[in-house]
């Protein structure tokens, strides 16, 4: 329908609305013209009341008389829909100034009362000819405006106070009704042209029906119609064929009565409307159909375009899929495993390497030979052989992850790809070394080779890679020449390509093992750095794990304190180092000197993520029968980078039972400022590298008087760390930082060094 026909479709109907409602509305204006005829009869004269009231009837009886022609004659080529609505128009102009004469005629110069019913008729029926007329707005205004204009103009001139309050009053109500005329005269025009849009809808699906079922009974694929309970309504010849049954048997069918449901998911999601795919084998339950299908679901909507079912559109692909199958299977697939082949390993390799550049997470490339193979297949046949492979190939697969590759290159040869390992390349390899490790000891389990009992074992070679840095095949060759190490290196064992990757990681291992003796034989020392005041008070000490190794002597907690936190160690050595700071308070609590110094513990992210981190902390007190003020927990600025709602939590709990804290190595992390004024800190620890080059460097000399200025808006007390000169301890108390740490007031001692020290420093 072009543009000027569906002009003249929309006139014809807004037309025939105010057609069939005007004339029940003209003789209720009759109606409305007597009782206003009759209230003013004793205050207008009356030979103008009569004359105004025949006037009104008059013109009233003649519109009767022209829209029941209208009514009764159809719109023709000789008399246009526009011709139709602009005699329309002059009648509801005429009919407007009529009323809008009232204004005038009958309006009582002395009589407030009559003057106030006059207006309220005449206001009361602009809104009922706005309501009729809405439907052409140019009609409805005009009426509006004659019927209240002519009041407005005789209110304005008439020279009371009241009368030109009541003019505003009905100059604004004109302009509320013309404003309510335009959103009505719009949402009856949208309406109307929704249902010519609806009515040109249909007669293009009648005329498209037809079409459609012949379309569906010569597809070359099937097509059906399922409703909101997945019951089939339609079916057509193909899907019956196809299914080895019938028309009727399909229709009607529950399909949550079939015994293969793995095609519903796709029926399903189209009834939630989408598009749902589903690609694999159905078998009939009600045939004896077996086949491969492609499917796709979309929703079936009714005329208000609400989903009401869905459309399946099956396509039979069995053949093709078989086909496919064998050529893929050929051609990248080992026959006698099953794992990808050399093309299919090095296709994948390449993405492995592109999504590590792209994630930044390490890879391994591992090559697994079996040791003396050979002899296997010249002893007992190559048959044990293949079947011994297919036992290999089934243990390395149950040592990988879901996205990690097996792959068979040939012979007794696999390779296995690890992905989305560690960023950190040490971490990296020492994940590979125990999925190595894992897949070694797999291997060395006993075989049942028909009535033999066989063993074997593996030497593996292993290269690491990060992102592009190097092709597929070099991280091949790598990979078989670390093999070929491990054989030289005496068999059975997993080796490195990168020596250095290698003996760093034999070190982790060396230290992780006695870690675990070191925490077990009590190997660990407490060592306590004195803090103090301006005035050099003792206020108490930061307690500083040591290892004292049997071999190696003092150990540096930079050495050990990394792979503690890795390996889960960091738990029970923290737990000790807490356990060992609350003993130490207890043992303080008789002496005068001691019994008010405050320990400060440093506490792993780790160890305060536990969920039951509060329960130990009062466990330990308990135990000891401490004052909980006088134990401190330093945090780091890296625990706030997790859940930061849980941290407060367990801080506010701790803070309950009187713990005290401090942000430690504060400024070097990403503390959000947002959060810091929630948490209940008692004190911020300004880092030792900012101390440092106080004296030298104004760029830390700023940060630390914005620390110290901030950490007072917060009512928090500031420590430094690091301070080892005089001069450092001078410009940090100039900008108003009162407590210190450092070389310059203590080194970190054991336990008896450092109550000598107190002794010492209490008698000077």
């Amino acid at each position: 329908m072009d543009s000027s026909n569906k002009k003249s479709e929309l006139q014809s109907i807004q037309l025939q609305q105010m057609l069939d409602t005007s004339r029940l509305y003209l003789l209720t204006t009759i109606s409305l013209a007597a009782i206003l005829t009759f209230m003013q009869w004793e205050v207008i004269e009356q030979r103008v009341v009569l004359s105004w009231f025949l006037l009104l009837v008059v013109i009233t009886l003649s519109r009767m008389i022209f829209i029941s022609y209208y009514q009764s004659s159809p719109v023709g080529d000789d008399v246009p829909i526009l011709d139709r609505l602009k005699h329309f128009r002059l009648g509801v102009i005429t009919s407007g100034l009529a009323w809008g004469s009232a204004g005038f005629l009958l309006f009582p110069e002395d009589n407030t009362r009559h003057q106030i019913f006059l207006i309220f008729m005449l206001t009361g029926l602009s809104v009922g000819g706005l309501i009729l007329y809405s439907a052409d707005f140019v009609s409805a205004a005009i009426y509006t405006v004659s019927v209240l204009a002519p009041l407005i103009v005789r209110l304005l001139f008439f020279e009371k106070n009241l009368s030109l309050a009541m003019s505003v009053a009905v100059v604004m109500y004109l302009v509320f009704l013309l404003l309510f005329l335009r959103h009505l005269n719009r949402n009856n025009t949208d309406n109307i042209l929704m249902k010519l849009e609806v009515i040109a809808r249909d007669g293009s699906m009648r005329e498209s029906e037809e079409r459609y079922h012949l379309l569906l009974n010569h597809s070359p694929v099937g097509i059906f119609h399922y409703d909101k309970n997945l019951v089939i309504t339609y079916c057509n010849n193909i899907i019956a064929e196809s299914l080895h049954s019938s028309l009727e048997i399909i229709v009607g069918l529950d399909m949550h009565t079939l015994k293969d449901t793995s095609f519903l998911k796709a029926a399903i999601e189209a009834l939630k409307d989408d598009i749902g795919l589903y690609e694999g084998q159905y078998r009939a339950t009600f045939s004896d159909a077996s086949l491969w299908i492609s499917m796709i679901c979309s929703p079936s909507r009714n005329r208000l375009g609400d989903v009401v079912g869905g459309i399946g559109i099956v396509q039979d692909f069995t053949e093709r899929k078989s086909a496919t199958d064998e050529i893929k299977s050929l051609a990248f697939y080992d026959f006698l495993t099953g794992l990808p082949n050399r093309r299919l390993l090095l296709e994948r390799l390449k993405q492995v390497l592109v999504s590590s550049a792209r994630s930044g997470r390490s890879g391994a490339l591992m090559y697994i030979d079996l040791d003396n193979f050979k002899k296997i297949n010249d002893t007992f046949g190559h048959h044990i052989g293949d079947f011994l492979l297919q036992q290999v190939a089934q243990r390395i697969l149950s040592c990988v992850r879901e996205n990690d590759t097996v792959a068979r290159l040939s012979g007794d040869e696999f390779v296995v790809i690890l992905e989305l390992l560690s960023e950190n390349k040490l971490e990296a390899a020492a994940q590979t070394e125990v999925i190595g490790e894992k897949i070694r000891s797999l291997i060395c389990q006993p075989y049942q080779l028909a009535e033999y009992e066989h063993r074997s074992s593996p030497s593996i070679g292993v290269t690491m890679f990060s992102g592009l840095e190097q092709e597929a095949d070099e991280l091949m060759k790598q990979a078989d020449i670390a093999m070929y190490q491990a054989k030289k290196a005496g068999r059975n064992i997993l080796r490195f390509f990168d020596p250095r990757m290698q003996e760093e990681i034999n070190a982790r291992a060396v230290l992780e093992r006695e870690l675990h003796h070191a925490l077990e034989s009590n190997q660990f020392q407490l060592y306590y750095q004195i803090q103090v005041d301006s005035s050099l008070h003792l206020l108490g000490a930061e307690v500083l794990i040591r290892w004292l190794h049997p071999e190696r002597g003092l150990v540096s907690p930079a050495q050990f304190i990394p792979l503690v936190e890795e390996t889960g160690l960091i738990l029970p050595i923290g737990q000790w180092v807490l356990e060992t700071a609350c003993d130490q308070i207890k043992a303080w609590q008789n002496n005068k000197l001691t019994r008010d110094l405050v320990l400060a513990v440093n506490i792993s992210a780790r160890q305060f993520l536990q969920d039951d981190f509060v329960d130990k902390v009062q466990v330990a007190l308990h135990k000891h029968i401490i004052n909980p003020r006088l134990l401190k927990l330093e945090l780091t600025e890296s625990l706030l980078l997790v859940n930061i709602e849980d941290i407060i939590v367990t801080m506010n709990a701790l803070k309950e039972i009187g713990i005290q804290f401090s942000l430690d190595d504060f400024g070097t992390g990403y503390s959000s400022l947002q959060y810091l004024k929630r948490l209940p800190l008692d004190q911020l620890k300004i880092d030792q590298s900012f101390v440092r080059d106080l004296a030298t460097s104004s760029s830390d000399m700023t940060i630390v008087s914005t620390i110290i200025a901030m950490a007072h808006s917060l009512n928090l007390e500031v420590i430094a760390e690091g301070v080892e000169t005089v001069e450092q301890q001078q410009l940090l108390m100039d900008n108003g930082c009162s407590n210190f740490q450092g070389f310059l007031f203590g080194r970190p001692m054991p336990i008896d060094l450092f109550e000598i020290f107190l002794l010492e420093s209490a008698s000077q």
